[in-house]
């Protein structure tokens, strides 16, 4: 076998390994060709994390897989709760009001939140194929942490439990985000969705 149809079988074997990782969901795994997790340490309370997928990713796993790392990593780093911040308030620029503070740390990192985690959608080239990515700095914080104003954070061990199956099944076993916890100082925590306005009992719309 000459040299030139070694070369034709060795490009045909890399392209059809690559077409069959490509064709898959993108697993939960440190990044890679085909997408994954990766984070750094802003400070000891302070992470940037990231999730993102391959075009057979939908934005829905990208998100669950981004909220299972962010709940991963604040277990791993001794939190108990972690939350979505800006980033003008993850150290790149300095923080105008102390808002939440553990452990001792006097640098303000945190501002009041509702639950929103960005989702970053890029387009891959010509191939019309969008690719979705979650790109975000959390804070992780303890039930002794002194909250000064109103925050809004998700408690990791619910995230981990609830979203574990889906995560260790490659999304094939369906799991939703638990809902998110809001904190307020002198007040115990409470869902997010029970501080909503509710419909009134009576209706007046109905004729009755």
């Amino acid at each position: 076998m000459n040299l030139n149809i070694k070369r034709t079988l060795l490009g045909c074997v890399v392209l059809a390994a690559t077409a069959t990782l490509m064709g898959c969901v993108t697993s939960y795994k440190p990044f890679g060709v085909a997408g994954g997790y990766k984070d750094r340490q802003i400070d000891d309370q302070t992470l940037h994390v990231e999730f993102s997928g391959n075009g057979y990713t939908s934005r829905d796993t990208v998100h669950k897989y981004f909220m299972y790392r962010c709940a991963e990593l604040t277990q791993q780093h001794g939190f108990r709760y972690f939350m979505v911040i800006p980033t003008a308030l993850s150290g790149a620029i300095p923080a105008t009001g102390t808002l939440v503070r553990s452990g001792g740390f006097d640098r303000t990192q945190m501002r009041k939140v509702h639950g929103y985690v960005p989702i970053i959608i890029y387009s891959g080239g010509n191939t019309g194929v969008r690719y979705f990515s979650d790109s975000a700095d959390i804070r992780m914080f303890n039930d002794d942490a002194v909250i000064t104003t109103k925050v809004a954070g998700w408690d990791a061990a619910e995230v981990v439990e609830q979203l574990g199956p889906f995560v260790h099944s490659t999304g094939r076993t369906a799991a939703d985000v638990p809902k998110a916890w809001v904190f307020e100082p002198g007040h115990p925590k409470v869902r997010a969705e029970d501080l909503l306005p509710s419909a009134p009992k009576n209706s007046t719309g109905s004729g009755v």
